[in-house]
């Protein structure tokens, strides 16, 4: 079995790993996928074992080391945080130290999140994915202490021309929370205010109310990709998901950069433009 270990409580979490495991071709019968996230009833056909954020993370550890110890484990496969997110990863390493563990790397303010978690503990991954550029710091982390570094371009999912609607269109996706999405429409509707006869159409999973003439909100759909062709643009965060998947829009993609504790979404858009 493979297992992934998807800490944190976004859509974009599971969406990476989703097709992270596409990529690698890896069968969905033989995938289990640890995560908090309230997301998973997008991806039905991979078994799940669900964590609650109210827990500590000594209860994520030790649920992690029952999964472990009942499961016959081909990999182990950690997304984006080496060490759990508040290190319950290390007592999963120290207690299974001959397992195959391979570390998905993203984008971390790198500094911020080992000074949060743990500093002095050498762990040496079997091998980490690199999937975009990082923190040089966090590479030279990875060099370090994994025995192969691959850097991997995740494989897309093709979807149809579909459009949304027959009038042009405008699109707004982003998952939550409510604070981020509501900065996106702002922008999205100033920014076409002046746009006759143009649908702002808002994608997310939280709830929120719009007054506003231009907009429409949907809530629960997903995928949107099919939408994506057939909008005049298409505003997002500058998330790692939102990025890899729109690059073939770039032209009509606007991504607003948000403030994240760990995700530098900053730092993505800056080198999003220097490798254009």
């Amino acid at each position: 079995m493979h297992i992934f270990y998807v800490q944190g409580g976004g859509l974009g979490h599971l969406t990476r790993t989703d097709r992270l495991i596409k990529t690698l071709n890896i069968s969905s019968e033989d995938v289990l996928i640890i995560t908090p996230s309230i997301y998973t009833h997008y991806f039905k056909q991979y078994n799940c074992v669900n964590l609650s954020w109210s827990d500590t993370p000594n209860v994520w550890t030790n649920r992690v080391l029952q999964v472990i110890n009942t499961t016959l484990v081909e990999a182990f496969y950690v997304d984006a945080f080496p060490f759990g997110i508040q290190s319950e990863l290390v007592t999963v390493f120290k207690t299974f130290p001959d397992l195959i563990y391979i570390y998905v790397a993203r984008l971390l303010k790198w500094e911020t999140y080992i000074n949060i978690t743990i500093k002095d503990y050498d762990f040496v991954f079997s091998k980490t994915f690199v999937l975009e550029d990082l923190y040089p710091t966090h590479q030279d982390w990875i060099i370090k202490n994994s025995k192969q570094h691959l850097h991997l371009q995740l494989d897309q999912d093709y979807f149809p021309l579909v459009k949304f609607s027959d009038q042009p269109y405008v699109m707004v996706v982003h998952s939550g929370g409510q604070a981020d999405v509501l900065k996106l429409i702002d922008i999205a509707i100033t920014n076409n205010l002046s746009t006759p006869n143009l649908q702002i159409v808002v994608f997310t999973q939280v709830a929120i109310t719009i007054s506003h003439t231009k907009v429409i909100i949907l809530n629960d759909v997903y995928p949107v990709k099919q939408y994506y062709r057939a909008a005049e643009k298409i505003y997002t965060a500058a998330g790692f998901n939102s990025i890899s998947e729109l690059k073939a829009y770039k032209s009509k993609h606007i991504a607003i950069p948000l403030d994240k504790l760990y995700d530098d979404q900053f730092f993505r858009v800056k080198h999003r433009t220097t490798n254009s």
